[in-house]
């Protein structure tokens, strides 16, 4: 094939190729590190006296998911005893019948030992409810400990009927277990519900039989089960994964990865500037786990903007070859280690047993993360090159120019976010 034609093939292909990533993109909304609809369900394992325990701190919803789910795909009510439909001028809700719960505490009990199936060597474990509680909305004070846990559940329900999607559950559940201290799996014991846009579901999973206790995460419902074994070395991988897997999810920080590499390519300018990144973000990361940032409702949609700005900012940039300073990227990394630190504050919860290992963890998975970027980044550029030099130029300013249209769209996007925040 001549070059020129190689040339041409190889344009078409990128602009084609660029276009049609920017449409798919901007037809979604721009992806944020932290959610209101976050729901977070916790799992702690310990044994007392013998006998394998297991405290739960579980979403309403999650408790009648098989319910949910079944009127999400039927358009019906929900039907069940324990919820109280109620009239407002925006509409219909649903509360939970805090009366009818008492009423019949062994139906309810039912329900909460049958929402979770724990097992054992391939066989499930039969469980009894020890204890329950119903808090009117997510306490602040986590499961960081067999003690806290505890605490929790001995504390009485509220006189108020809670808003359904607003209530939390926290229950004990003895478990009938040969081997207390044996790798235990947990999974759900109902059918999934749809959780909507904006919301996603967690699971914090602490084993307190271990001195400390280990944490881990597991995305999603538990349709497929989740394994406990108080395994040092696995949770340290988890959380290594989870910080590559954050990093490549998250667009924008895979964008600002990009234009730094097209910015200065494989250049010593790039270890430098990489550096200076890194150091950036590992400074806030921890920071906010140690509580050393605000709290205002404003704050985490001003920081998801910024970020968004500093992509621009790294694009324009790169485009006009100025490449930014080292210390212009060590500030733009403690914009993102702030975003970092919020996914990870919902995947993890800042009382986690085991913070420092995680922390650690997650940080390296981080800068997995950015090398495999880096890495494709410049796999890319060099089949460009042998495949037609002459397009490089070209497409290297298409990709710029659509990494700052998307990110003026991230911009835009989340000042509205920050303004109803105010």
């Amino acid at each position: 094939m001549p070059q020129s034609r190689k040339c041409t093939s190889a344009l078409n292909f990128a602009f084609f190729s660029l276009f049609y990533v920017l449409a798919m993109l901007l037809t979604q909304p721009a992806g944020a590190h932290f959610s209101d609809g976050t729901k977070v369900r916790t799992i702690l394992v310990a044994e007392e006296n013998g006998i394998l325990v297991a405290y739960v701190r579980a979403p309403a919803p999650l408790v009648f998911s098989d319910l949910v789910g079944k009127a999400q795909v039927d358009q019906t009510p929900l039907e069940s005893s324990f919820l109280r439909l109620e009239t407002t001028g925006t509409g219909n809700r649903y509360r939970l019948n805090m009366g009818a719960i008492a009423e019949d505490r062994s139906s309810f009990e039912t329900r909460l030992t049958e929402a979770l199936v724990f097992s054992q060597a391939g066989l499930d474990l039969s469980a009894k409810i020890a204890g329950f509680t119903v808090h009117m909305q997510r306490p602040q004070s986590e499961f960081g400990s067999l003690s806290a846990a505890k605490t929790a559940v001995a504390e009485p329900p509220p006189h108020l009927d809670p808003l359904f999607g607003q209530a939390v559950v926290d229950y004990v559940v003895q478990l009938d277990s040969q081997d207390p201290l044996g790798i235990l799996s947990v999974r759900a014991g109902y059918g999934p519900l749809i959780p909507g846009p904006g919301v996603a579901i967690d699971n914090h999973l602490i084993d307190a039989r271990e001195n400390p206790p280990v944490s881990l995460t597991a995305p999603g419902q538990l349709e497929q089960p989740a394994v406990i074994d108080g395994s040092r070395l696995s949770t340290f991988g988890h959380f290594v994964f989870q910080g590559a897997l954050h990093i490549v999810e998250g667009l924008d920080h895979v964008l600002l990865v990009i234009t730094m590499a097209l910015g200065v390519g494989a250049t010593r300018k790039l270890i430098y500037l990489v550096t200076a990144f890194t150091l950036g973000h590992s400074v806030t990361l921890i920071a906010t786990f140690l509580g050393a940032t605000p709290t205002w409702p404003w704050f985490v949609p001003a920081v998801e903007a910024a970020i968004a700005a500093s992509v621009l900012y790294a694009a324009v940039a790169a485009m006009i070859h100025r490449s930014g300073s080292v210390l212009v990227f060590t500030g733009i990394g403690l914009l993102h280690g702030l975003g970092f630190s919020f996914v990870l504050g919902d995947i993890l919860g800042r009382d986690a047993p085991d913070l420092v290992p995680a922390l650690l963890a997650f940080n390296i998975g981080i800068e997995l993360g950015q090398l495999a970027i880096l890495a494709a980044t410049w796999s890319i550029v060099f089949f460009m090159k042998q495949l037609a030099e002459p397009a490089l130029k070209p497409v290297r300013l298409g990709a710029l120019t659509g990494i700052a249209l998307l990110s003026s769209w991230w911009i835009a996007e989340r000042l509205n976010g920050l303004v109803y925040s105010i």
